[in-house]
């Protein structure tokens, strides 16, 4: 602990306060534990709730963090579901894009869309076959068991048998422990089984693919650039090889408008960790976004100034090990930029 210095301060502030009040024990475990480790594709709104949570002096009823996703993004998610889809079944690109240009959700070329991934998928194997079914899987599994205040995974794909339904693990550990829906567990799906089983029976024949690795076990429908990693999982399957590193995975989804503007989440980055550890320190700075976190926090209290000093050293850990949040809030990290404006 000598050798850091914010965690030091948060437990000099901690013993100061002699004791921490049930609410503020709440945050802690619901809003600040759960911080997303990848800053969610609604970044920052998650972490102004938080905000709001101590200022408020109130857990939230749902927190957005990871596995929370709202029906816009879902609904995204079964556009590609369907360009997939429709690749598996033979049909032309410009026939499943006449039906998403009919549907209207969302105001991309999906002539060029659709023609760009034909072209990446390229010519039919059972392999390729095999592994676009298991990530087509992995999406629908993703848009039915994430939740939202208005989706306790019960309105979409309600009709499909995405794995088992467990109670356990889920999305108790992630803020919202009184979720009624915990999960379903894809591996015990038959036909998952099946798939998989199939693939590695292929690749033991002699494969330019790894059977080690499986494009569809890391892929979050929350987290900010999903659908640019679906778009580098596509390329690989339709090449039957993983990139190389630093090669250049080209952007056909039309998918920028997913995931925030990198730039702009760099700079609110700098700019609201400078606000929090000076309403933490006591001395509150000014501007924008220091205006909205100190209207968030209120009144500053003892208890309160600990929690916001906890929260920083929180988010800073999440940075400093490289996790996906780092990516995020990185002025230089990633070549394609993303154009959605910061919630």
């Amino acid at each position: 602990m000598d050798a850091d210095e914010g965690l030091s301060e948060v437990v000099r502030m901690e013993y100061e306060l002699g004791g921490v009040p049930d609410w503020a024990r709440q945050i802690v475990h619901r809003c600040i534990d759960a911080a997303q480790p990848c800053g969610h594709y609604l970044f920052p709104r998650g972490f102004l709730e938080t905000l709001s949570a101590i200022g408020s002096q109130s857990p939230p009823s749902i927190v957005h963090s990871c596995f929370t996703v709202e029906e816009e993004r879902k609904r995204q998610a079964t556009d590609y579901a369907l360009c997939l889809d429709a690749w598996l079944a033979g049909a032309q690109p410009e026939v499943v894009a006449k039906e998403l240009m009919a549907l209207g959700r969302r105001k991309i070329d999906w002539n060029s869309v659709c023609n760009d991934l034909w072209k990446v998928l390229g010519g039919h194997s059972e392999l390729k076959d095999l592994l676009i079914e298991r990530i087509l899987h992995r999406i629908r599994h993703s848009i039915k068991a994430t939740v939202w205040d208005d989706d306790m995974a019960s309105r979409f794909c309600r009709d499909e048998y995405l794995g088992d339904y467990t109670e356990k693990g889920g999305f108790g550990g992630y803020g919202n422990p009184a979720f009624p829906i915990r999960g379903f567990d894809e591996g015990a799906s038959p036909r998952v089984k099946r798939i998989e089983g199939r693939i590695a029976e292929i690749c033991a024949k002699g494969s330019t693919w790894n059977p080690d690795w499986k494009p569809w076990v890391e892929w979050w429908l929350c987290a900010p650039k999903s659908f640019r990693f679906l778009e580098r999982r596509l390329w690989e399957v339709g090449k039957l090889r993983l990139a190389e590193k630093g090669e250049e995975i080209p952007g056909f989804l039309s998918c920028e408008d997913t995931y925030p503007n990198q730039d702009e989440a760099s700079a609110w980055w700098r700019s609201f960790g400078s606000a929090l550890k000076g309403w933490g320190r006591g001395r509150p700075e000014g501007g924008d976004i220091a205006d909205e976190v100190n209207e968030r926090l209120g009144e500053a209290t003892p208890v309160k100034r600990w929690l916001v000093m906890l929260f920083l050293r929180k988010l800073e850990v999440l940075v400093a090990n490289g996790e996906q949040l780092y990516q995020l809030v990185s002025a230089d990290h990633g070549h394609r930029r993303g154009t959605r404006p910061l919630v």
